[in-house]
């Protein structure tokens, strides 16, 4: 019950595809929404873990939630955070991506309460990503960030990593580091 409200609350999406082209992608950023802990009560160097249950991926982003994984790993760890099983977390770590084919612009923003800002072509390929920090007693959000985006042709596997990373850094600059 819990799991399927959040990740309702917490369903984004990203650009999906595989590369049919040698056409390096242009990949416009549009609103950037980053709603901060109104208490941060967890010192310079909380301690965090992915849950498994709040990583999301819709089908034609499913090829983006790993490499996401992976640069907000990188991008916390390099803040001084310490990655940790669940059970000792202060935070728990909730991603979510997917794809235009998998929602609606319109019901993407609404169940993540931002408002689009990306008046992108039709035909190209957008999304949003979005980031939580979940308490882990409460169980309660104390900090997301999301960002949209767009790209005029697919983004090739390789090239997956090092857009995460940018992302992420993005995303999570705003976060208290060591």
């Amino acid at each position: 019950m819990m799991r399927g409200a959040l990740l309702s609350f917490t369903l984004a999406a990203l650009l999906g595809g595989c590369s049919t082209g040698p056409a390096a992608p242009t990949v416009e950023t549009g609103t950037m929404v980053v709603r901060p802990a109104e208490n941060w009560a967890y010192g310079a160097t909380p301690r965090y873990a992915l849950a498994e249950q709040f990583q999301y991926a819709g089908n034609s982003a499913a090829p983006w939630l790993e490499p996401v994984q992976q640069a907000v790993t990188q991008a916390l760890d390099g803040k001084g955070w310490r990655s940790v099983p669940l059970d000792e977390a202060d935070v728990w770590v909730a991603i979510g991506v997917a794809g235009s084919q998998d929602m609606s612009d319109g019901e993407i923003f609404s169940r993540i309460g931002m408002t689009p800002g990306l008046n992108a072509a039709a035909d190209a390929r957008k999304g949003t990503l979005a980031i939580l920090l979940i308490d882990r007693r409460t169980q309660q959000s104390v900090w997301s960030s999301a960002i949209q985006l767009a790209s005029d042709v697919p983004i090739a596997e390789d090239e997956r990593s090092q857009l995460s990373q940018q992302l992420a850094a993005q995303l999570l600059g705003s976060l208290p580091a060591q």
